[in-house]
């Protein structure tokens, strides 16, 4: 009976992205510090068996403030690829390449990579703790904004590419996501949003996209502009103006 219950119970589960199945995302329980799913992809290509990040391993930390500019920024992630015998290839994705009858070993060392990554993550002091601390300073100034909403953290999300995600808040509904000024961090947001509205289910979704402002104004400014294709997108400054308007018409 356990056999039978084998992928619920541990949240693996293989989902074709290509009609001819090729392609596949893997959804596992594994997930980055923030809550992000690890990116698990698979692909067969005549007779060999390629295991792949697409690139969502380094748009994770880019998306969280970590500067990654060249290859001597990636070195943690070329590292933690290589250690256990894959790459992180020009196209910034981590890959291991095994044939069929090998694949099973690829993919545990394809794993072993990103948890290397995820250890990595949690050692590093400070590596998150602006965005972290941003997403706080929304959330207050969302119930201050508006009291009486109903706000829940991290809402849960799937793309059309099968990928999971996490968001910041709901609030009486409708998604926020904050993000900082740098224009890496924007095109994470834009990323993960458009692979989240491109769903049925969420088609018509249009999240409020917070921006800090505080140090680089122009910057914020710029990238708003990008960011209201998929949203509405407000400068964090004006949320504190709205939250100290609501808290003084209380």
């Amino acid at each position: 009976m356990i056999c039978h219950q084998f992928s619920s119970l541990l949240g693996f589960e293989c989902h074709p992205l290509t009609e001819d199945g090729s392609i596949a995302v893997i959804s596992s329980p594994f997930k980055f510090e923030d809550g992000d799913s690890l990116p698990l992809f698979v692909e067969s290509i005549n007779g060999q068996v390629r295991f792949f990040d697409d690139g969502a391993t380094l748009m994770h930390f880019i998306g969280r403030g970590v500067r990654i500019e060249n290859k001597k920024n990636a070195t943690f992630l070329i590292s933690a690829a290589q250690r256990h015998g894959g790459t992180f290839n020009e196209a910034g994705e981590i890959e291991f390449w095994a044939s069929e009858d090998a694949a099973p070993m690829a993919f545990a060392k394809y794993l072993a990579s990103l948890m290397d990554i995820v250890s990595w993550e949690k050692d590093q002091q400070g590596v998150n703790a602006d965005i972290s601390v941003f997403i706080e300073e929304v959330g207050i100034a969302l119930r201050a904004w508006k009291p009486d909403a109903e706000i829940t953290k991290s809402p849960a999300f799937v793309g059309v590419s099968g990928k999971p995600y996490e968001l910041d808040y709901l609030i009486d509904g409708q998604p926020v996501v904050a993000t900082g000024p740098r224009p890496q961090s924007a095109t994470w947001v834009l990323h993960k949003l458009v692979d989240i509205q491109s769903t049925i289910a969420n088609a018509g979704m249009s999240p409020l996209i917070v921006i800090d402002d505080r140090l680089d104004p122009e910057s914020a400014d710029q990238e708003s502009k990008v960011l209201q294709s998929v949203g509405t997108a407000i400068k964090f400054t004006d949320l504190e103006a709205r939250a100290a308007a609501s808290l003084h018409n209380h």
